[in-house]
């Protein structure tokens, strides 16, 4: 579903003062100079001698014009090209096709050969659990993941349709776009099953004292990120809801609440409504997650209050739940609607940082995924040639053009 963009395009024909900016030689033009009047001389090559010097000098300043022949990595056994690693940043997501150096495009290249290793070993380490009767990383983990990333799209809400005039569409044409979808999710979860498949591996090698964190190493991790370690806020609460799509439903939550100020006790009203319809009854937890940006209006009502203050009428947005399983085996996924609702609060704790010690569990993931990583590079024979790979920064405005 995402689109595609090109980062492609070949470079024309670099100008003197590029050469002279980039080459590591002595300047190519003072050469181009001294060859040019070796050029005026007949020789065996006739007039074939000047393109053989412009071809020499291209040579000498790095530019190769089959970018298929550059090595700038190996693994295992073959070479990554240039040519291979245009391919693909031109495939990637336009979101993630960002570059501006050669940092970006060693981060770039890094990632394509770890994906390299990781996605067969998620396939191998899912085939033990499955030996076991276990599963590794259940497929919902990224459908979640997919239609949280898509929120605003609605993927969710058309995933689940069965109405595709909902969406202006023709019956083939959702069905169509489900299967998209569907190949996606399942890209994705390649590449979460191979991320889980290193985790596994660094427990496991952790648990055999094959791998270890240091104090050092966790104190460094803690000082480096220590902003991104935080007891999110959560509430606890029980509400009594109206689903949104009714007519008058935030007329009633009001109502309400009118009710509760009048001096009515809300569990003996919580006790009224549940005789009525037991699903106009909610009792949940929810903690105010900065990412999800859809909850922003609830947590303004709900920030800070204390356990047994009554907040609303408030106004919660429809969200997705995982369901059951289908007959396929795919976990399905529960649309929860839109709801006005009168709430009491039943616990809170607000945001705090968390300390080295109950940060650690946090930063153990970072610092052993990343040494097993680095073994799992070496294992499969991994060599970057860093110098090879073009530096963006020297193409000016065609620095998303490095090919």
């Amino acid at each position: 579903m995402d689109a595609r963009g090109s980062a492609g395009g070949r470079r024309g024909a670099a100008s003197i003062p590029q050469c002279r900016r980039i080459c590591p030689r002595p300047p190519c033009h003072d050469r181009l100079i001294a060859r040019k009047d070796a050029a005026m001389k007949p020789t065996l090559f006739g007039p074939f001698a000047g393109i053989l010097v412009v071809l020499a000098v291209f040579a000498g300043c790095g530019f190769i014009a089959d970018k298929d022949q550059i090595r700038v990595a190996k693994f295992k056994n073959r070479y990554i090209t240039r040519g291979e690693l245009a391919k693909v940043i031109r495939d990637m997501p336009d979101e993630d096709r960002i570059i501006k150096n050669r940092g970006d495009m060693l981060r770039i290249l890094s990632n394509y050969i770890d994906e390299q290793i990781k996605i067969p070993l998620g396939q191998e380490v899912e085939e033990l659990f499955k030996s076991r009767g276990q599963t590794l990383l259940p497929r919902s983990a990224a459908m979640q993941q997919y239609f949280q990333k898509h929120e605003e799209d609605n993927y969710a809400a058309m995933y689940m349709a069965q109405d595709p005039a909902l969406f202006g569409m023709s019956k083939d044409q959702l069905d169509m776009a489900k299967e998209q979808m569907d190949n996606e999710i399942d890209e994705l979860y390649e590449k979460l099953l191979g991320d889980a498949a290193v985790g596994y591996k660094a427990i496991e090698a952790l648990k055999a004292g094959t791998l270890t964190a240091t104090d050092a190493e966790y104190e460094q991790e803690y000082r480096l990120r220590k902003g991104e370690f935080k007891k999110f806020e959560w509430v606890k609460f029980l509400a009594i809801r109206f689903p949104a799509e009714q007519p008058g439903a935030g007329k009633a939550a009001a109502d309400l609440r009118k009710r509760i100020d009048a001096g009515e006790s809300f569990d003996a009203l919580i006790a009224e409504y549940k005789a009525k319809d037991p699903a106009s009854i909610l009792e949940s937890e929810i903690e105010n997650n900065p990412n999800l940006t859809r909850f922003a209006t609830f947590w303004l009502e709900v920030s800070g209050r204390e356990a047994g203050e009554i907040v609303g009428p408030v106004y919660l947005p429809d969200y997705q739940v995982i369901g059951t399983t289908d007959a396929s085996g795919k976990q399905t996924l529960q649309q929860m609607p839109a709801v006005y609702m009168v709430l009491k609060v039943l616990d809170h704790r607000p945001e705090e940082p968390l300390s080295l010690e109950e940060a650690k569990p946090q930063l153990a993931p970072a610092i052993l995924i990343g040494k097993m990583m680095a073994e799992l590079r070496k294992q499969n024979g991994v060599e970057i040639y860093e110098k090879k790979l073009p530096d963006p920064a020297m193409f000016g405005d065609r620095a998303d053009k490095p090919f």
